[in-house]
């Protein structure tokens, strides 16, 4: 019997693309849904999303929910990521408690810097990333503004299938922040 994860993010792109990553690895044990889909951004901090999700929550029912949220900080800015970390500790309650976080330091795009060699692939771009993924600031607008002049330029709206191809393992090694959520992600769940 699979686990049921219910899904939360700033945008159904992002729940998407973590989905699609995470499934590379977990396909036969877990069954995600998206919960809250109808709000974005910091639509997700009013009270309306609190009542939404006890509705998602109790109908869906699901073992453990990921909430999947920017920093839109660099590591040193500490205020911006307390901010997302109260965020979830406020509703971590409605779900029992039974919420794993997901902080993307400094957007989901980070990600894909730490497999560049999978996005050079499907862009047919050369972009040399070397520092660690992390620390580039604005990472969206790096990769929009490194695809401009391709022939294929990207779009957030790209991330879903994106993150089908990256190497999970690639993007682990690369990125600490990543690493640490999925063996804290495994812990939790007690899969391999």
């Amino acid at each position: 019997m699979k686990l049921k994860i219910g899904l939360i993010g700033e945008d159904p792109n992002d729940t998407l693309s973590i989905q699609n990553l995470l499934l590379q690895k977990h396909s036969g044990l877990i069954q995600f849904k998206q919960l809250i889909r109808n709000k974005k951004g910091y639509q997700l901090n009013n009270s309306r999303t609190d009542a939404a999700l006890k509705v998602e929550f109790e109908d869906f029912k699901p073992q453990y929910v990921l909430f999947i949220r920017d920093a839109d900080a660099l590591p040193s800015e500490k205020a911006k990521i307390k901010r997302v970390q109260e965020w979830f500790n406020k509703l971590n309650p409605i779900v029992n408690n039974q919420g794993i976080l997901l902080m993307n330091i400094y957007e989901l795009e980070a990600l894909i810097l730490a497999d560049i060699e999978t996005f050079n692939n499907l862009y047919g771009t050369s972009i040399q990333f070397k520092k660690n993924c992390m620390y580039q600031k604005e990472p969206k607008e790096f990769l929009i503004q490194k695809t401009s002049n391709n022939k294929k330029s990207y779009s957030e709206s790209h991330c879903p299938g994106i993150f089908k191809t990256l190497k999970i393992d690639t993007v682990e090694r690369n990125c600490i922040y990543f690493k640490e959520f999925h063996s804290n992600f495994k812990k939790i769940l007690k899969i391999k």
